[in-house]
């Protein structure tokens, strides 16, 4: 009887611990699978976040020194030096930049090609320096007699329907620095196409050039001036006895 009742005892406690067995198999906190698939399925945000590596927009965003660096229109604008020059409408005036050494005459007109101006400068420039540096070389061909009209508009004659340059009120005088090469040749200088002309005026001295620069002076404070096509000039013969090397510099209206 007593051995019948332990095995009793011991078949129970077998199925209580079968039982906890089967209960702690199926218990949800114990079961890998949900756990493992958490791990596994949020690590793609962390991985799939990636955009703050990816953002590289910060780097990409050059278009500031991009732009900073294509709108050099203000370093590119040198068109104030030539407006400047081009458009002054105050004096003293330069008569380079405003007006047009265009107009050759004698051996320098047509097809002679008898007239050179290169822009060779004395050191230092003479007076203020306005305009260009003139080294004019003149030699005989058909013509024994040279020179040159600074003209507005470029190349328009005194018979040219187009209105000259507006001066602006004011102006006493034209002045400039002339010298020859070898000093001694006698030069017309003038400024106007004459009375009978669009200019309404015109004025000439006589000059015998020394070899160093000196300032000379046409008058023009009688002279009454609105729209001037011819700003400047200069003529001179005896280029059949030898040519004629001219500078001209710091040719202004003021």
């Amino acid at each position: 009887m007593l051995r019948n009742t332990r095995f009793k005892w011991t078949l129970a406690a077998v199925g209580v611990f079968a039982v906890a067995g089967l209960v702690g198999a199926c218990d949800p906190e114990d079961d890998p699978t949900p756990s493992t698939q958490n791990d596994a399925g949020t690590t793609k945000p962390d991985s799939g976040t990636t955009t703050d590596a990816g953002t590289t927009t910060d780097a990409g965003t050059t278009t500031d020194a991009g732009t900073d660096a294509g709108t050099t229109t203000d370093a590119g604008t040198t068109t104030d030096a030539g407006v400047d020059a081009g458009t002054q409408t105050t004096l003293p005036l330069a008569v380079d930049g405003t007006w047009a050494a265009s107009g050759y005459m004698g051996s320098g007109g047509g097809t002679q090609g008898g007239l050179v101006d290169e822009p060779i400068c004395h050191t230092p420039r003479p007076g203020a320096g306005l305009g260009n540096c003139h080294k004019f070389t003149a030699t005989k061909k058909d013509d024994a007699w040279a020179g040159v009209y600074w003209q507005f508009p470029e190349g328009a004659w005194a018979d040219d329907p187009r209105p000259g340059f507006l001066v602006p009120d004011g102006a006493k005088s034209v002045s400039f620095y002339a010298w020859s090469e070898s000093g001694g040749e006698v030069v017309d200088f003038f400024v106007g196409y004459g009375d009978a002309t669009k200019d309404g005026f015109a004025k000439k001295i006589n000059v015998t050039l020394t070899n160093e620069p000196k300032q000379y002076t046409l008058d023009i404070s009688k002279v009454r001036y609105a729209e001037v096509g011819a700003g400047f000039g200069w003529s001179a013969g005896g280029l059949d006895v030898k040519p004629l090397v001219l500078f001209i510099d710091d040719i202004q209206w003021h």
